[in-house]
């Protein structure tokens, strides 16, 4: 559940205390999971995590680790409803059980069986006639959404086709480090090491040192949001009301979060996106003849494992839809597809390349993404209420959002390569 040793200078801490760092995380993550499964409550919880935290109460350099447990006790608070247990294993609900769970009380079932929503009704009993859910979506598992009844539009033609499910835009979610965050700016420590490094040294001989000092860094969470008009009547089918909140607030949010993520200007509200972090490609001893975009691919892995002494491993290649599907055509001179990067036949193993919008065509992004890192302030709340004069016209209004922090840290910069399919094609391609 959590990395309680993550943001610890482990080399330079003793023993003792890793040890004991390693034996308090598992009885957090304990009570935490009893918890979840409903064998405790939250008071019981708070308790047994107080208990174990006496430990390091006085030890200032441990504040990251208690920091980092409260936030994740705090979200587990806010978000104890969507989850489950199943055999033992504590899940994610699905969205359509969320969306029912905190709807009970306004869904009613017709003769046909069909799940019917008043979120009129829902609307007026909440605080300033606003519903808010709270959901966690599980972005590995999107069921096809049925609609067993679409209520009855006078004078109109019904549309019984829900919205298709597109595939979700949050791809780097999928391969970076994720998170619970519960302020609204972070501070995380950088390591800038100095001169000196390891060596090998004789029985006896000075022992080689490095000077390196600490430099801290805040950045402040972003919202992205997005507010949307339907009609009381199409929400009021619970299958149609599921399939639009994938459709109309979770995917198009999901675009705006990554292009967030990537590309963010840092200014009118948006995150400073890790764009300018990444450095580009500078190998210059990577030579072969006829070069294309795969091999730029490798090249770019070659840097990241080279340079980095193979401290890092890239699992993520991240193309513009159009230069992906151009490189699946190339062709060798027989007329074959090459295709080398095909799920499970990849060219380098674990190595997965995965096409979004949020990157400029011509670009090519490679890197290890588990140094990215990305703080959810927020999961994602949708809010039905009215506004103007939409109670008179039937309507309703949805809003969706979500607050968020990205960054990757300056000792892990080079993990990654951004830089042009054909600036990395001309610099490896032999004069």
């Amino acid at each position: 559940m959590i990395d309680f040793l993550k943001g610890i200078d482990i080399e330079n801490t003793d023993e003792a205390t890793v040890e004991m760092l390693k034996s308090m995380g598992k009885a957090v993550e304990d009570r935490m999971s009893e918890y979840l499964k409903g064998a405790i409550n939250k008071e019981a919880m708070e308790s047994a995590i107080a208990e174990a935290l006496k430990g390091i109460d006085q030890k200032e350099e441990l504040k990251s680790v208690k920091e980092q447990i409260s936030e994740v006790k705090e979200t587990l608070v806010r978000m104890k409803g969507a989850f489950e247990v199943k055999n033992d294993k504590v899940v994610v609900k699905s969205l359509e059980e969320q969306i029912e769970d905190q709807l009970k009380g306004f869904i009613t079932t017709d003769k046909k069986g069909a799940k019917i929503v008043d979120m009129k009704e829902a609307c007026r009993q909440s605080a300033g006639y606003k519903k808010t859910l709270n959901l966690v979506v599980d972005t590995k598992a999107a069921p096809v959404v049925a609609s067993t009844s679409v209520a009855p539009h006078v004078g109109g033609v019904v549309d019984n086709t829900l919205s298709v499910d597109p595939k979700a835009q949050t791809v780097i979610r999928q391969y970076s480090n994720v998170a619970p965050a519960n302020g609204r700016s972070l501070t995380y420590a950088e390591f800038v090491p100095g001169e000196g490094d390891a060596a090998w040294v004789p029985e006896g001989g000075l022992k080689p040192a490095m000077d390196a000092t600490l430099e801290e860094h805040t950045i402040t969470a972003g919202k992205v949001a997005l507010t949307v008009k339907l009609t009381e009547e199409t929400l009021t089918d619970l299958p149609q009301l599921v399939a639009e909140i994938r459709a109309e607030i979770i995917n198009r949010i999901g675009l705006a979060e990554e292009a967030g993520i990537l590309n963010g200007t840092g200014a009118d509200g948006q995150i400073k996106g890790v764009a300018s972090d990444m450095p580009g490609f500078s190998l210059s001893t990577f030579k072969i003849e006829k070069a294309n975009a795969f091999d730029a691919i490798v090249a770019a892995y070659t840097q990241v494992v080279s340079v980095s002494d193979m401290a890092y491993r890239p699992n993520l290649v991240l193309m513009n839809p159009i230069d992906y599907a151009q490189m699946q055509l190339t062709k060798d001179v027989n007329g074959q597809y090459l295709r080398p990067f095909r799920v499970g036949d990849e060219l380098i193993p674990g190595l997965r390349v995965e096409a979004s919008t949020a990157i400029k065509q011509g670009e090519l992004w490679v890197g290890d993404f588990n140094y990215l890192n990305i703080r959810d302030v927020w999961a994602l709340t949708i809010t039905f209420g009215w506004e103007n004069d939409d109670f008179t016209k039937n309507l309703v209004t949805m809003i969706g959002e979500k607050r968020l922090m990205a960054y990757i840290k300056a000792q892990y910069k080079t993990a990654f390569v951004k830089d042009t399919i054909a600036n990395v094609v001309t610099a490896i391609t032999k004069a």
